[in-house]
């Protein structure tokens, strides 16, 4: 039985719909790998030859390897969609349901239609996006399961980045704060060492979440 199967190039030919199905399945196998992000069923995928499933399993988390960059925005289904074009004027609405939402997979396609919305107004590289409402989560939660994995992941390392800065801070303001206290005899020295102690330990977190990967593995 002759299989036409049409191959992702990049994570921009894959959807997070697809992916949020394959980490929903407890224990995935290759198969599962397969099936998710290919559309194949079970009797299709056992029709392939061994040589060329072993392939396609390679091709597929090879993908998962590439960087992904931070895109602004994208088209989708005719519409042009935008990230927020001002974090620092986040709406109370918005960082709440992004902060919900954004550190689980199973509910991206929320935190997404929080980040990226309709495109209203354009001029050059600047852009004005729909107003965040009560329903806005609703009304394009499912239309962002259909958007590329690409956006998604890049969406990810900004925020990987933008997190690992701003906890680069603490750890040295902590200590410099700690030393401050010491010499103006605030703290005993015991007090200090804690705090140093506390410190240099959030350093080494630090250091721990810069060696991880923005995005979780696929199988190997």
């Amino acid at each position: 039985m002759k299989i036409e199967i049409n191959i992702p190039e990049s994570l921009k030919d894959i959807t997070l719909g697809q992916y949020q199905r394959f980490i929903e399945i407890e224990d995935a196998t290759n198969e599962d790998l397969i099936s998710c992000f290919l559309n194949l069923s079970l009797d299709q995928i056992n029709n392939i030859k061994a040589s060329e499933f072993d392939r396609l399993v390679s091709i597929i988390n090879d993908l998962f390897l590439e960087k992904q960059e931070h895109q602004l925005t994208f088209d989708l289904e005719g519409v042009s969609y935008g990230f927020i074009p001002n974090l620092d004027a986040i709406s109370y609405g918005e960082n709440k349901d992004v902060t919900t939402y954004v550190n689980d997979w199973a509910n991206m396609d929320k935190a997404m239609s929080v980040l990226y919305r309709p495109i209203k107004q354009k001029q050059g590289r600047k852009y004005v996006i729909d107003e965040y409402q009560n329903n806005t989560i609703q009304e394009y939660s499912n239309t962002m399961k259909k958007m590329p994995l690409s956006i998604v992941m890049g969406s990810m390392v900004f925020f990987y980045h933008l997190t690992s800065e701003l906890l680069s801070c603490i750890p040295n303001y902590l200590e410099k704060e700690a030393e401050k206290q010491t010499k103006k005899g605030n703290i005993s020295v015991k007090n200090g060492e804690v705090i140093k102690s506390l410190t240099h330990s959030l350093k080494e977190t630090l250091e721990d979440l810069m060696r991880l990967q923005a995005y979780p593995c696929i199988l190997v």
